[in-house]
């Protein structure tokens, strides 16, 4: 293929994909509890935002960068979010660089069309949370990884630690990819290079200056990330076997409901197939490739062996320590990994059926498989009330919400000085350990909330929280309720 063809293919993609992260749903889509955490630390003073990072459990670098580029856009969801796209065309171009340059132009196409087309690609990419970045970054750490191990040259092995540190400091699950790396690098030298076991169990020197340089970074936050570990609270995370391999990779090609925390399932197939069968299809045939390639003995073996023990290596990690009561396996958090499954995926398919018509056929596959998927919805509640708020057709002097999570967005649309919360499930129930949340704002009693009349409360059904004695005028939404207090 000539160089111009080759730029108007990734520019067509780029374009393509660009226009699907800037849909109505990046400023329209409402904030789940997530992003409106992340609304309130941006939209606060640097000081009062670094204090609140350091009392929350995630890495701070995200928070830093995100910051100026929302401040521009006046915080608002558009604004925080595009950061978020800025990323996730960073890595569309990312994957299509290093897959040219790991294989050749016609996988690192089909991987950037992969990366621009999925669902999950995209709505991580408008997501006003850590995730684009993180896969950005390590994206890149697993490409400087690679070119260490096939050249040794420090420059790489320092390159590697230097992505390596920026990943730790933006999401705490690089510590798992790191470990992913080293058993990598072990199985790699022995199986590549010869290797006797246990010498490359202790790895050569060059490895060492890159580990050495990730190090320095954990320990500029050790104290930190002591107290976030501390207090990390992961029960809401179920352990997991590995039946979720293919419902992940799944959730990788074709997304989640968007807005949803916990874990959520892959989005809906009209037709054909569940929430994972398609993942599985895809693992067996992604085996099938994979053998027929190592038993041929082809020069792709050394990169695809690589992206498949930095991808799928960490989550068979994840899936074994589960059962031992570490359970961190929550599809977004593998957002690196479905970025190199993209490009792993890609490799797999092209190194076997090299034609471009097997490049065609495999990229119309995939966006009819789109197409078959049901629609992709979100809610728009908050965006609505606040718009009734501005306008006056809602009149209130206090918004009240009925749990801390609708708290939460509350404050990020409203401001913390405008909004109290009843937690209707357990109204004495102590926040002081949320960071965004905390004891200041709630309200214990049914005789405090009747103090607030025509004040708006609003939650998942206003009409059925315990305080049936109020007098309630209701308003009902979408998935939101408002009542208020008459």
């Amino acid at each position: 293929m000539n160089k111009k063809k080759e730029l108007i293919m990734l520019g067509v993609i780029l374009i393509i994909g660009f226009y699907l992260r800037l849909s109505p749903a990046l400023e329209n889509r409402d904030f789940w509890y997530d992003e409106a955490f992340t609304g309130i630390l941006l939209k606060a003073p640097i000081g009062e935002m670094n204090d609140m990072i350091f009392r929350d459990v995630h890495p701070p670098l995200y928070y830093w960068l995100a910051k100026p580029v929302g401040s521009w856009f006046g915080y608002s969801a558009w604004g925080i979010r595009f950061f978020s796209v800025i990323f996730g065309m960073l890595t569309i171009w990312s994957i299509f660089e290093i897959g040219r340059k790991m294989f050749n132009e016609k996988i690192a196409l089909l991987a950037a069309a992969f990366c621009a087309f999925s669902p999950f690609a995209i709505q991580y990419s408008q997501e006003a949370r850590m995730y684009a970045l993180f896969g950005f970054l390590m994206l890149w750490a697993t490409w400087f990884f690679y070119q260490a191990l096939t050249d040794g040259t420090k420059k790489n092995w320092i390159l590697w630690g230097i992505f390596g540190g920026l990943s730790f400091y933006t999401h705490y699950l690089s510590l798992f990819f790191f470990i992913a790396f080293y058993f990598t690098y072990i199985f790699y030298r022995k199986i590549f290079d010869g290797k006797i076991f246990w010498k490359a169990v202790f790895a050569e020197r060059n490895f060492y200056l890159g580990a050495g340089i990730i190090f320095l970074f954990f320990v500029s936050w050790i104290k930190i990330f002591i107290s976030h570990i501390s207090k990390g609270n992961l029960g809401w995370i179920d352990p997991v076997d590995f039946s979720s391999l293919p419902s992940t990779i799944q959730i990788f090609l074709f997304g989640h409901p968007p807005g949803i925390g916990g874990v959520p399932s892959a989005n809906n197939f009209r037709l054909l197939f569940d929430q994972s069968s398609f993942g599985l299809l895809v693992l067996i045939f992604g085996t099938c490739l994979f053998t027929y390639l190592w038993n041929k003995n082809n020069s792709v073996r050394r990169p695809i062996f690589v992206l498949l023990g930095i991808s799928l290596g960490t989550m068979v990690l994840l899936i074994l320590l589960s059962h031992l009561n570490i359970k961190l396996y929550v599809s977004r958090y593998f957002m690196p990994a479905a970025v190199i499954f993209y490009l792993l995926f890609s490799a797999l398919i092209v190194s076997v059926f090299s034609s471009w018509r097997s490049w065609t056929l495999s990229l119309v596959i995939f966006l009819l498989l789109l197409i078959n998927l049901q629609s992709i919805k979100y809610t728009t509640d908050w965006s609505h009330i606040v718009g009734l708020v501005k306008d006056g057709v809602l009149k209130t002097d206090k918004i009240i919400a009925l749990n801390p999570f609708d708290y939460t967005s509350a404050r990020y649309y409203f401001g913390e000085a405008n909004v109290r919360y009843f937690n209707k499930n357990n109204p004495n129930e102590d926040f002081s350990g949320w960071v965004v949340v905390g004891n200041d704002n709630r309200l214990k009693t049914t005789e405090e909330l009747a103090q607030y009349q025509g004040s708006l409360i609003i939650g998942d059904n206003c009409l059925k929280t315990g305080i049936e004695n109020l007098k309630l005028e209701p308003i009902v939404l979408d998935k939101l309720s408002i009542c208020r207090i008459r």
